[in-house]
């Protein structure tokens, strides 16, 4: 079977339709996951997937008695290892990005600080609970940033390791790429000329609450994360409206 054939088969069974891009660039496809008619997201269990076509919450019973095991060491390893950041600060010092986005006047929402160690990301260390790409801090108004997780990730064209079987969900989301440069968020579904859309590197949130369904969550898992005190009292009252920064 050719190579070509073997890439459509692989991602056909992750939930994926391949979209080729254009003459210009023949030899370069554009992965770009899809759902099937009728379907809303991808099944319990799929371990990779753009982040919107993911369930939000791992099923749990899918996993055996070691893979629970795996994530609880996973995760207890990770939140042990990431308390010399618990202050920002010295997060800072370390060498994570903890510049925080420009606020609109009057955005008093949650936002999600990933602040991003680039050492760290181009070091090839994969689930390094010692060297995780970002760590995660809510962010609000008045005060102080609180880590509240990981993330880790992987380079482009790597499949994330999945240890803990389908607990662990490694999401993507659709990027711009030009050329071997960082891909960006395309504006209003579309790329600047030159640039191509693509599905970007795959990224594992890890959350510090205090059970592992919700620690294992695609997205922030805001009412755990109220439920655990991560959150304000304020932005618990104020829902789940929140943004990455």
């Amino acid at each position: 079977m050719s190579k070509a054939k073997l890439l459509v088969l692989g991602l056909l069974t992750s939930g994926c339709a391949l979209g080729w891009v254009p003459a210009a660039v023949p030899a370069t496809p554009a992965v770009v996951c899809t759902l099937a008619p009728g379907q809303t997201s991808l099944a319990a269990g799929t371990r990779h997937g753009l982040a919107a076509h993911l369930q939000q919450y791992p099923d749990l019973s899918l996993a055996t008695t070691a893979q629970k095991q795996a994530a609880r060491r996973l995760l207890e390893r990770a939140r042990t290892a990431s308390e010399r950041w618990r202050n920002v600060a010295a997060a800072k010092a370390s060498g994570f990005n903890t510049q925080l986005a420009r606020r609109a006047p009057g955005d008093d929402s949650i936002g999600y600080l990933h602040a991003e160690h680039r050492r760290f990301s181009a070091d090839h260390h994969i689930l390094d609970v010692k060297r995780p790409e970002s760590l995660i801090y809510a962010t609000q108004p008045g005060h102080r940033p609180v880590l509240i997780g990981v993330m880790f990730s992987v380079p482009r064209g790597v499949r994330g390791p999945t240890p803990a079987g389908p607990i662990d969900r490694w999401h993507s989301h659709l990027v711009c790429m030009r050329g071997h440069k960082r891909g960006l968020a395309p504006v209003d579904g579309r790329c600047r000329v030159g640039s191509r859309l693509t599905q970007g590197s795959e990224m594992l949130h890890l959350w510090f609450t205090r059970d592992l369904r919700s620690a294992f969550a695609v997205h922030a898992p805001v009412a755990e994360l109220c439920r655990d005190g991560l959150l304000t009292p304020q932005a618990c009252r104020a829902g789940s409206t929140g943004h990455e920064m």
